[in-house]
């Protein structure tokens, strides 16, 4: 054999195993995007979830009706005797749904409106009248911003704790 027939089939050998090189490399970063992209869905079905469950709350606050049962434990349902009503903020802030890495946990903030009532001091007679007549009560509006801890159990997402933050 002569020499160039050697470094013919050298230079043949090494471009098959260079052209060969990234398919190697493709497969294992196929199978990562796979994994990355079934990570990515879950999350966004996690945090679309979420808001399902914020949306379920305020309209129960909205109705008064019971929303124990969104929440994690049930005594971590009540708000301050003072707060009336909490509806959503459309001209506030955007919705933020945080999911954990482990997707067993969440934490979202949340712009609202909140209506609150203070009871007049029934110090004067115009406002023990007030109270008399089923009054006596001021009422007004507040942005707020709702921090709220979600946790996931049994698969199903349930609220942990809400708290709401003057701005």
């Amino acid at each position: 054999m002569s020499a160039t027939a050697t470094a013919s089939r050298r230079s043949f050998l090494k471009g098959g195993a260079i052209a060969a090189a990234p398919l190697a490399v493709a497969i294992p970063a196929a199978a990562l995007a796979a994994e990355d992209y079934k990570a990515r869905a879950q999350r966004l079905q996690d945090q679309a979830e979420i808001a399902a469950l914020h949306q379920a709350w305020l309209r129960r606050q909205a109705t008064g009706a019971d929303a124990s049962d969104l929440f994690a434990d049930p005594r971590a349902a009540r708000l301050d005797r003072s707060i009336h009503g909490v509806s959503a903020d459309h001209a506030g802030e955007a919705d933020r749904i945080e999911v954990s890495a482990d997707g067993q946990s969440a934490s979202g903030r949340f712009a609202t409106l909140v209506e609150l009532r203070t009871e007049l001091p029934r110090t004067t007679t115009l406002a023990q009248m007030a109270h008399l007549q089923g009054g006596g009560v001021v009422r007004h509006a507040e942005k707020r911003t709702l921090h709220a801890s979600y946790v996931k159990r049994d698969g199903a997402w349930a609220i942990e704790t809400l708290e709401l933050r003057a701005i």
